[in-house]
């Protein structure tokens, strides 16, 4: 979910892409927070947007974007209290979390990404989790998958810092600052192949056994009994974009600009392909974009709780999965 090569966005037009879902006669408004900036990650909310997925659907939907100290749980529960219809993007074990330790009744209803599109970058070859010791660059929210990794008394193996610095926050990493840092497939990752001068080393989480999913849609429990029928009618929608999007790719990326006019559209689109290769998957085609793998979400609760993170691996309420029926 993170960090665009567009670092610098103006809000401005942000906003105006944002709200190009406006007033719709009868139909009922509905809100979307991403979880960052708008760029290829949240693509399938323009696009149903602005092919009219949503407005089929009955909804009136403005796209929200995320940002720096912008959290999508705090916005979503300030709508939700509201009695708004709201829905957000987050990763699953910052609301896992969430729930368990301030007790928000946070639900997942979908799941983008079927598996992590975070790697770890490092300057040396890593074979085994007992490798990655010294400072590691993540972002904010985005470091209980490499604390999961190394397990309990993981603050005596890591010492775990802001990644910063151009380019897509590479530049720390790239001057030797610190041996290891996070990097998403659809932005870090290729920048590390445009900028990197010398040897280095791409590792997946699944390499050492975690493997959770990423970028999950959720609301809240009253949102979702008070809206049942239009959060089932967003989530059909919300993927009709995301497989009008990947087949239709220079056009989406198109409606894309209007969004956020400051993106790099090209890099955006070859970010989009290596997006495809982890909402594509055996598991979506069978059942449709947007599965909710439990099984997974059970082991990543276990993992959290075994590294020390969590008190209980508990998902009692945690998940109410609404198949998109979009193959």
């Amino acid at each position: 979910m993170r960090k665009t090569a567009a670092f610098a966005v103006l809000a401005s037009g942000l906003l105006a892409g944002g709200l190009l879902g406006t007033a719709q006669g009868n139909l009922t408004k509905a809100t979307i927070i991403e979880s960052w900036f708008i760029h290829a990650e949240s693509i399938g909310d323009p696009v149903a947007v602005d092919k009219g997925f949503y407005k089929e659907a009955g909804l009136d939907v403005t796209v929200v974007p995320g940002g720096p100290g912008l959290s999508p749980i705090d916005r979503v529960m300030a709508e939700a209290k509201a009695g708004k219809l709201v829905l957000g993007i987050d990763y699953p074990y910052n609301l896992l979390e969430a729930r368990q330790k301030q007790k928000l009744p946070l639900v997942i209803v979908a799941a983008d990404f079927q598996e992590s599109a975070m790697r770890i970058l490092s300057w040396q070859p890593i074979a085994k989790p007992a490798d990655i010791k010294g400072t590691f660059a993540t972002w904010i929210g985005y470091d209980k998958p490499i604390k999961a990794v190394v397990g309990k008394g993981w603050e005596k193996q890591l010492q775990v810092v802001n990644q910063q610095g151009d380019p897509a926050t590479l530049g720390g990493w790239l001057a030797k600052q610190y041996p290891f840092a996070s990097a998403m497939i659809y932005n870090e990752v290729m920048v590390a192949q445009k900028q990197a001068k010398e040897k280095y080393y791409v590792y997946s989480y699944k390499d050492f056994g975690v493997d959770w999913p990423e970028n999950v849609l959720f609301t809240t429990e009253d949102v979702l009994k008070k809206y049942p029928g239009e959060v089932r009618k967003f989530v059909q929608a919300r993927y009709k974009g995301f497989r009008y999007a990947l087949d239709n790719p220079q056009e989406a990326g198109k409606i894309l600009a209007k969004y956020n006019p400051n993106l790099d559209i090209p890099f955006e689109l070859a970010g989009l392909e290596q997006i495809r290769k982890i909402m594509v998957t055996p598991d979506t085609q069978k059942n449709g974009l947007g599965y909710v793998n439990t099984a997974k979400l059970q082991k990543m609760a276990q993992q959290l709780q075994a590294a020390g993170l969590l008190d209980s691996a508990s998902l009692a309420g945690f998940v109410s999965a609404i198949p998109s029926g979009v193959k």
